[in-house]
């Protein structure tokens, strides 16, 4: 009886111990704005559902669960912290070459924004969001 006092506690600590370092970055969400002159893509994620809306067209769809899991792997893939001081690899929405595009991701209370950058062409360590949102929503590039 003495060693089950010493052992349940000890394994229910390992137990606790080990699900804390398995968390993920449930984000609550996520928002990709892409616009120049006369141009708008708006993308939002939350909950089951995206919203996206273009100068074409607008709707709100289900998300599979298989790709709210590849969201989630690829936000925890990611530094969220740097994502506004990361450097875009061109500039050509300076001259309306290309539409001014940003990331904002919301979880719990923070809200991390990315740098502005050019629509398509995103720093590397966003390449794999801005690619997924876009194919969830359905929306052309």
């Amino acid at each position: 009886m003495k060693y089950l006092k010493v052992i349940a506690p000890a394994v229910f600590f390992l137990m606790m111990n080990c699900a804390a370092q398995n968390t993920s970055k449930n984000f609550d969400m996520i928002a990709y704005e892409a616009q120049t002159r006369g141009s708008l893509i708006q993308i939002t994620v939350d909950d089951n559902k995206v919203t996206y809306k273009t100068n074409q067209e607008e709707g709100t769809k289900e998300i599979s669960k298989e790709q709210l899991e590849e969201l989630k792997k690829v936000i925890d893939e990611l530094n969220l912290e740097e994502i506004g001081s990361l450097t875009a690899p061109s500039e050509k929405r300076i001259t309306d070459g290309a539409l001014h595009a940003e990331f904002t991701i919301k979880i719990g209370d923070k809200e991390y924004k990315s740098i502005t950058f050019d629509a398509g062409n995103p720093p590397t360590e966003l390449k794999k969001l801005e690619g997924l949102l876009y194919s969830i929503s359905n929306i052309k590039e």
